[in-house]
């Protein structure tokens, strides 16, 4: 699939943990493109599929895959999963992998990898993907908007963020840490408070 510009489009991979989120971590399956790939890791614990959501699988435009897990031990699925993360990163380097999961556990995959440039994230379900797609200034801007700030402040803030937020080199959490030590430096304590409130939904 190509884009307006016609550049081709990198795949996308959506790698779903469903003994940890059943049926509401496909949620927005029924959106995804031909670009996209659905890879479904299920156990004997959780290998029933509502007729519902089978019906939205049917009709997706997405590629699915699925992958039972049956070796025996705790973890098995996680470490299969992981693993399998590594295998696409390394055929597809320029692709995008979503780990569908509420186990806060596969946030050492996703800092692991960004640190060799590589785009994973960490959601609870197939929509929130839309969460995680590429910062814009204009969405910033509008994030500033009632808080008095000059031009050259919200300049400021908008590039403090765009050069930051998309790392991958660095976890999450020092990002945030540069983040809010930039801006305290530029506008002090209090008013960091507010700033970094109307800002914080991009830093993740």
């Amino acid at each position: 699939m190509s884009d307006k510009k016609g550049e081709k489009k990198h795949k996308t991979y959506y790698l779903v943990d469903y003994e940890n989120v059943h049926k509401k971590g496909l949620y927005g399956i029924d959106e995804l493109e031909k670009t996209d790939n659905v890879i479904i890791f299920y156990s004997p614990n959780a290998d029933k599929l509502p007729f519902s959501l089978h019906s939205q699988i049917i009709e997706t435009k997405a590629k699915i895959t699925c992958f039972e897990v049956d070796t025996v031990g705790k973890n098995a699925l996680d470490f299969q999963l992981s693993s399998y993360i590594g295998y696409i990163v390394g055929k597809h380097s320029k692709c995008m992998c979503y780990i569908i999961s509420k186990d806060s556990g596969y946030e050492n995959v996703c800092n692991f990898w960004r640190k060799y440039g590589k785009k994973i994230c960490l959601i609870p379900d197939i929509s929130q993907s839309k969460k995680c797609a590429p910062l814009k200034k204009s969405d910033i801007k509008d994030a500033l908007n009632g808080l008095e700030l000059e031009k050259e402040d919200v300049e400021f803030v908008k590039d403090l963020l765009m050069e930051n937020v998309e790392r991958y080199d660095i976890p999450v959490p020092r990002i945030k840490c540069v983040i809010n030590q930039e801006l305290c430096r530029k506008f002090g304590g209090e008013r960091t408070k507010t700033i970094y409130a109307a800002i914080k939904e991009f830093i993740k």
